[in-house]
């Protein structure tokens, strides 16, 4: 069966880690959203792929993409633009989660920017697709869980913070009182997704969107009765095609 859902939301982040940007228009090609974490940093120590868990000041930054060249902008209100391109002796195999991840680095005036900001060194990098993205390569919420967690943290007391979607980062978000189940298929504006499985979810749903402080206490909410953290679910792409927020 195929549905129809209102898209409410739409967002992605260029950099792995840095800020999800609201769009109002996206195009999901065979590998997922066309741009959504096409560049990464790694740490010039060690080889690994920065994560927001562990960096959650990456969310201060705004990427954007002007075509020829990159912009950045830090807290400070400041953009620089710059060019990429492939290190000569860029290409390796950095670590993510524990799995390798392709990447190339980049000779860049980006990355000094961004190791100032960091206070550690780090090359902006360009990764191969879906290497760098933890699940499925599409991440869905609805707008009836997010209703329902709303709900469980009034009745417990919890205040709950403004925005609450941008939390969660969700590739799309649709207006749909329940969850559609595993194999499902969304028609999404010229798009088909088929549905995965339930996403797992970590401390950066604790995280203000914009500032990267740690202010809610979302995590201890989205615990399934086997224990697992859930919230929302991964889908993959059947037919291409672009999607704009309704």
């Amino acid at each position: 069966m195929t549905t129809r859902p209102r898209v409410e939301r739409l967002g992605l982040a260029l950099i792995k880690g840095t800020r999800h940007t609201d769009r109002d228009e996206i195009e999901l090609g065979e590998h997922g959203p066309v741009g959504d974490r096409t560049w990464c940093l790694v740490d010039g120590a060690t080889r690994r792929v920065l994560r927001t868990v562990e960096n959650p000041s990456l969310l201060q930054l705004v990427a954007r993409d002007l075509g020829d060249r990159l912009a950045l902008t830090t807290p400070d209100g400041r953009t620089t633009e710059a060019t990429t391109e492939d290190a000569a002796d860029g290409i390796h195999v950095a670590d993510y989660w524990g799995r390798g991840a392709r990447i190339r680095l980049q000779d860049t005036a980006l990355s000094a920017v961004l190791s100032t900001h960091l206070g550690r060194e780090v090359t902006l990098a360009r990764a191969e697709r879906g290497d760098v993205v933890y699940a499925d390569p599409i991440s869905i919420v609805t707008t009836g869980a997010l209703r329902r967690l709303s709900e469980a943290m009034t009745s417990r007391g919890y205040a709950v913070p403004p925005a609450l979607d941008a939390r969660f980062r969700a590739t799309v978000t649709v207006d749909a009182d329940e969850d559609p189940g595993p194999g499902d298929r969304l028609q999404l504006g010229e798009a088909v997704v088929e549905v995965g499985e339930a996403l797992e979810r970590c401390a950066v749903i604790d995280l203000d969107p914009l500032t990267g402080e740690r202010n809610a206490r979302l995590l201890e909410h989205v615990r399934s009765p086997d224990g697992r953290l859930l919230f929302g679910f991964g889908a993959r792409v059947v037919t291409p095609g672009v999607v704009r927020r309704a």
